[in-house]
């Protein structure tokens, strides 16, 4: 269909959109909605969206008309807008409409502010906020605020997109001062639960906002269960700050049955050791919880005791010896590393009875045991894969396998694969490079590109000084890319006072109130947690580099 938009799959795809079944013409509204990229200009696919927008059935008309206002100019969106009187079609157009492509579109907006849709009028006081807002403003969108909370869609809820409106502003005491005031006892459940909301989007905005509010989330904790209290622990969970400042209050609720296991995630995730004896019961009970796995890998980095997680992955990898690699297993053992050495009977027996040519977590595991892991050596030679050379490399500290897979590489390597990066990364810390290949890791830290970054620690390793003020042009490029910026300032944290000429811009960064904006444009919870870690990997630098500038 990109190839040909006008074509015969666009056509045959359209003709769902009025068939019987309404399930079916929603979602090829959706599909559509998904090819569609904005500023789109699709007529023949406009066209269908609107006439959709009659459908009796309201999700299909919900889809149709964002998919309106994807497919069609804004004018004739904004057209669309004025001659429907359905308050589901209107509301989902104001929801998706690009206000700043529509000519006049302030006072369309002032104008709106008087719909007689409560949604509608919310909407449109919500894009003229202001940095120095009136309090009228603010009243009217609280006013609307509860009949809001069922009409709206996507993205993001009633309580969010005001929190979005007001970080888009810079107004972050008003966004934690609304929120506390949402959450008011006295309020409506589903407005209460907007407040949380609200005061979880704050953290995501404002790096001070976790110590504003979750002295309020854990007023909330207090409370008989409800979902504005389980909403209250996600809050509290998303992020590492408020995790820690609220450590004791979900130690006690590490044993609850509905909440237990989020509280003693978010624990662990803190590197609070009282959550270990918690966690490993999840691990054993196969929970979902999908950050398990980072909590054990954070109580790991904070020195906590491996017995308990060692032996719950060996009691599962035992259970299921026949069957392919039990990944989370694999994952806490990998985390505690040389701790993990009693595991690796069990890993051998993965090697032995393997369901596949290739299992790679269990030579992973063994590689990051090292040298403990030495009984399964005579194993990994038989398998001539990648993965065991790395491992072998790993346990036997024999650097000769990687000198000769890199003597079969070409001297420029350009992107010649992410293995022989890792051998020069292991090599240049394992008794350094030849000449051949430091060549080879010059080829590759010259190629324009994310290898920059993944070499740059080898090439301080094997150059020292004299490739300071290299990394210093690179490194700091990456510390808005949330997949480089810890290896980032991690390379510049081993430069020592070498990265003193950075000073400057980490001290803006540190100082910043606001979150980093990653060139992924995440604004949820993970780019929060992200921030966290640059700000304290940040600070310890800059405590480092300051104690040499003063000395």
């Amino acid at each position: 269909m990109r190839a040909d938009r006008d074509g015969l799959m666009t056509h045959r795809l359209l003709t769902f959109v009025a068939e019987g079944r309404a399930r079916i013409r929603r979602v090829a509204l959706e599909l559509l909605d998904q090819l569609c990229f904005p500023p789109s200009d699709w007529p023949l696919v406009a066209d269908a969206a609107e006439r959709a927008l009659d459908d009796v059935d309201p999700s299909v008309r919900l889809a149709a008309a964002r998919l309106l206002v994807k497919a069609a100019e804004p004018a004739r969106a904004m057209s669309a807008f004025n001659d429907s009187a359905d308050p589901i079609v209107r509301t989902a157009l104001m929801e998706v409409m690009p206000w700043q492509r529509i000519r006049r579109h302030r006072a369309i907006l002032e104008r709106l502010r008087t719909d007689p849709v409560a949604a509608i009028r919310f909407l449109a006081n919500i894009a003229l906020l202001g940095r120095d807002e009136s309090p009228v403003r603010d009243a009217a969108i609280r006013a609307d605020l509860e009949a809001s909370i069922a009409a709206l869609n996507t993205p993001g809820s009633a309580g969010q997109r005001w929190a979005w409106a007001l970080a888009g502003v810079d107004r972050e005491e008003d966004c934690c001062l609304f929120a506390e005031r949402l959450t008011d006892s006295a309020g409506s459940e589903s407005v209460r639960l907007e407040g949380v909301r609200m005061a979880a989007a704050a953290m995501c905005e404002w790096r001070a906002a976790p110590a504003r509010v979750t002295p309020m989330l854990i007023r909330i904790l207090q409370e008989e269960p409800s979902g504005v209290r389980a909403a209250a622990l996600d809050a509290l969970a998303a992020s590492v700050t408020a995790s820690r400042l609220a450590a004791d209050e979900l130690a006690a609720l590490a044993d609850d049955p509905h909440l237990g296991a989020t509280a003693a995630t978010a624990l662990g995730s803190a590197g609070d050791h009282r959550a270990m004896p918690h966690l490993v019961r999840l691990l054993l009970a196969d929970s979902d919880q999908p950050r398990l796995t980072e909590a054990f890998r954070v109580l790991a980095r904070a020195g906590a005791d491996p017995e308990a997680p060692v032996t719950a992955a060996r009691r599962i990898l035992a259970t299921h010896p026949h069957h392919s690699e039990p990944e989370r297993a694999m994952r806490v053992l990998a985390a505690f590393g040389p701790g993990a050495a009693a595991a690796v009977p069990e890993l051998i027996v993965r090697l032995q009875q393997a369901v596949n040519d290739t299992p790679d977590w269990a030579m992973c595991v063994l590689g990051r045991i090292g040298p403990a892991a030495a009984a399964a050596i005579p194993y990994l030679r038989e398998y001539p894969i990648q993965a065991a050379t790395h491992a072998l490399l790993e346990i036997t500290l024999d650097r000769a396998p990687a000198d000769r897979s890199l003597a079969n590489c070409p001297e420029r390597l350009l992107r010649h694969g992410r293995f022989a990066m890792d051998l020069l990364n292991w090599l240049a810390g394992n008794g350094g490079l030849t000449a051949r290949q430091h060549r080879q890791l010059r080829s590759l830290f010259e190629t324009p590109g994310s290898t920059r970054v993944a070499t740059a620690g080898a090439l301080w390793l094997h150059e020292g000084p004299a490739a300071a003020e290299e990394l210093l042009e690179v490194l700091p490029e990456y510390l808005s890319d949330d997949r480089y910026a810890l290896a980032a300032l991690r390379v510049l944290t081993a430069m020592g006072p070498h990265a003193g000429p950075i000073l400057d811009r980490l001290d803006r960064f540190v100082a910043a109130r606001q979150r980093t904006r990653f060139h992924s444009g995440a604004r949820d919870a993970a780019a929060m947690r992200m921030d966290e870690a640059l700000v304290t990997e940040a600070m310890a630098l800059r405590q480092r580099l300051g104690r040499i500038t003063t000395c």
